[in-house]
């Protein structure tokens, strides 16, 4: 016995040797801004010659978005935005991810117009292809950029108005010296080429639409310009971009005999003109060429057609007021896009179908609650999208699906009179969701259908199930309990609802904490602790501070530390509910945590302890950090300062609920960041032979699997498959941990 002892001995210090080494962390980010549609502000269409549209999106309120490609076929998007490539730009600078204008080059690229310069990317190559000219590495003064034209001889040319953080004016970019020109700021904003009859081309420049003024033209030849005087017969103003067709007719208003007024017409490339019917009801705000003598316009919210002979009415596509986009695919479907994202126009039955951040993303920036599917791998959490347009969102690890009455036939309903969620859980047992709507109880959905739980609070702040099947509820106020037997049993907790989690090892129990309490109960048996069971803490000052239940009874809390033993700071306390001891680390004794409080929120497979640090009472200056009981070690990943939007790490030090998933190799944490939607921390340690307990995980409790067998004696502990048991197990195991394992 005493010599197992002490190999009992080297195999915890090499346990705790193999957990301090040194993990990989990735992260990923879930947000409006680089999911689905990427927000309801949609600028500019360019359908691919697959027929799949690449649309710009931005989400306004916090700058983020890009370009989004949604593969039709498989219902998913392929997102390229700033949240994830910081060369689109930062959020900071209003404008960059607002992408007016797309035009493609001959070589693939796409050239977009954007309100911070020229961005540049190859569909083909993906993101490392991105490139963004803006007033720090061009000439361009830094204002919107608004039309991209390019030219039979391969040049870019692009033009814009200025801004309050910059200058406007036309600029031009050779591929083959790779240099932009700056051309000034004295050309009219709209650009159209044309190709001239006896060769080379034509850059013309002209107000849009709603001004009067004269188009300037430039002769690739003479490499002149020449003013057009805005007399009767002459072209004035451009309708939009890409006005030119394939047959090489420009769209533009012809000026009228009277020398004023304008018509929409269609000039061709030997300066006669079609004649054109005007559209009815004006139209012309927003055109786009689709073909020789073809073109799409838009009217309020109605679309149109022309057909070389007549325009066609296309129906409204959703919005009557901020169309900025039309396209057409080769099968004769329009697309069109403005606020309130984008739409699809079927040409067999004439029905729009909208895309929107409410039914193709994950569309909240402040998820209240996360909820892990066991069963099918997916997520549910909490989200608004805004009035009318909130509830919950699912994720299936490709594609997110709201729940909410703007899913446009694309989601699932959402029949509560409110418009967002509070706490989401997927029970194990059955794989339905339960969920309370904003102070309206408990509903679960079976997939299909929506149902009422009876009972308990109508505020939930968490739900649990136990190992029982037994479905528990958090409440807002002294509500902790059962559902079961259609209706709920109340067991009580002091003050207001944090946490809950089900208890890893006693049947049929759950830890649940709340400002002044923490109990772990079946129902029947309970275990409890509330502030004044500490004399380190006072209930006139003090609470708890987030829970985190670990294996054999343990818990850990996180507590304030105020006006108890003196001092001010935070607490972190570890409570065995088998013995009732427990033992409390505090700031003022100088801890080995990062900052002065802390928020205990899980426990991972490696018996990490993951929490919220901050510096300053009530005020998010910290980050996550996590704590190795069995180690002392001690990591910690900083927030940004006063939350500002960076790229990689903790993007916010709110964070309202934490999920572990475990991963072959290690686990994952999903956060919900409050501001910044959802983060994922991935979680790996080194790849080895060392899965002992056959798991698929290694490193993580192979080392408890491998005490327990050797400690009862198992016959069958044969863990490095030697065919001998017992005998060079302890070696092999000890020297896989030597080895990183």
């Amino acid at each position: 016995m005493g010599t197992r002892t002490a190999a009992w001995l080297g195999v915890m210090i090499l346990a705790g040797t193999a957990m301090a080494t040194d993990p990989t962390y990735a992260w990923r980010y879930y947000r409006p801004g680089n999911t689905g549609i990427q927000g309801d502000y949609c600028d500019a269409i360019w359908i691919g010659p697959d027929n799949d549209p690449w649309i710009g999106g931005y989400d306004a309120s916090f700058e983020e978005g890009g370009l989004a490609k949604f593969v039709q076929s498989e219902n998913r998007w392929i997102n390229v935005s700033n949240v994830d490539h910081p060369e689109i730009g930062h959020p900071n600078d209003t404008g960059t991810t607002r992408v007016r204008d797309i035009t493609p080059d001959a070589q693939g690229n796409l050239w977009m117009g954007t309100g911070r310069g020229v961005l540049k990317f190859n569909p083909i190559i993906g993101p490392s292809s991105l490139k963004h000219y803006t007033a720090t590495n061009s000439p361009w003064p830094g204002g919107w950029v608004t039309n991209i034209e390019i030219a039979p001889d391969g040049t870019i040319w692009a033009s814009g108005y200025a801004t309050v953080w910059g200058g406007g004016g036309l600029m031009r970019f050779n591929p083959a010296t790779s240099t932009w020109t700056y051309l000034g700021s004295s050309r009219p904003e709209n650009l159209a080429i044309q190709p001239k009859p006896s060769g080379g081309y034509y850059v013309w420049a002209a107000d849009g639409t709603g001004s009067i003024g004269q188009a300037q033209r430039y002769d690739s030849a003479t490499q002149a310009w020449t003013t057009i005087p805005g007399t009767s017969g002459n072209p004035r103003n451009l309708p939009g971009n890409k006005c030119v067709d394939t047959g090489g007719n420009m769209w533009v208003y012809r000026v009228l005999a009277d020398n004023f007024n304008a018509v929409l017409d269609c000039r061709r490339p030997d300066g006669t003109w079609i004649g054109v019917s005007p559209p009815p009801g004006g139209g012309g705000e927003v055109l786009r060429v689709t073909g020789p003598t073809q073109a799409l316009a838009i009217s309020g919210g109605q679309v149109r057609r022309y057909n070389g002979s007549s325009w066609l009415s296309l129906g409204d596509w959703g919005n009557i007021n901020w169309t900025y986009d039309l396209a057409m695919d080769s099968t004769g479907a329009v697309w069109a896009s403005g606020v309130g994202g984008a739409a699809k126009r079927n040409p067999a039955t004439g029905a729009w179908q909208r895309y929107r951040v409410t039914n193709t993303s994950q569309f909240d920036s402040f998820n209240n609650d996360l909820a892990l599917d066991p069963i099918t791998g997916g997520i549910y959490a909490c989200a608004n999208a805004g009035p009318g347009a909130g509830g919950m969102v699912s994720f299936d690890g490709v594609r997110w699906t709201g729940f909410n009455d703007l899913n446009y036939g694309l989601g699932k309903p959402w029949p509560f009179p409110t418009d967002n969620s509070e706490a989401v859980y997927v029970r194990p047992s059955n794989g339905n969701v339960v969920v309370n709507p904003m102070f309206n109880g408990t509903k679960s959905y079976d997939g299909t259908n929506w149902s009422n739980v009876p009972g308990g609070s109508s505020d939930v702040v968490a739900y649990t199930e136990d190992s029982l099947g037994r479905l528990w509820g958090l409440g807002e106020y002294f509500s902790l309990g059962i559902y079961q037997n259609g209706g709920f049993t109340n067991y009580q907790i002091a003050a207001w609802g944090q946490s809950m989690r089900p208890d890893p090892d006693r049947p049929g129990t759950v830890w649940a904490n709340a400002g002044y309490e923490v109990a772990r109960t079946d129902g029947s048996y309970r275990f409890t602790r509330t502030i004044d069971n500490f004399p380190e803490l006072t209930s006139q000052s003090d609470t708890f501070w987030g829970m985190a239940p670990a294996r054999d009874g343990v818990v850990w809390l996180g507590c304030s530390v105020m006006l108890g033993a003196g001092g001010s700071g935070g607490g972190l306390i570890r409570l065995d509910a088998d013995t009732g001891a427990y033992t409390m680390m505090k700031f003022e004794d100088g801890w080995a945590l990062p900052g002065a409080y802390v928020t205990p929120l899980a426990t991972s497979p490696d018996g990490r302890v993951w929490m919220v640090y901050i510096n300053s009472y009530q005020y998010f200056d910290g980050g996550l950090c996590w704590y190795d009981p069995a180690t002392g070690a001690v990591g910690a990943f900083p927030g940004p300062v006063d939350g500002a939007a960076q790229w990689g790490g903790l993007p916010h030090t709110q964070i309202k609920d934490m999920e572990v998933r475990e991963i072959p190799g290690g686990y994952e944490l999903w956060m919900s960041c409050l501001s910044r939607g959802i983060a994922v921390l991935t979680v790996t340690y080194p790849s080895c032979q060392a899965d002992f307990n056959g798991d698929g995980f290694v490193n993580g409790d192979d080392y408890d699997a491998f005490a327990a067998l050797f400690d009862a004696g198992d016959a069958g502990a044969d863990f490095n498959h030697d065919g001998f048991v017992n005998g060079n197990d302890y070696d092999a195991f000890a020297e896989a941990f030597e080895g990183g394992c």
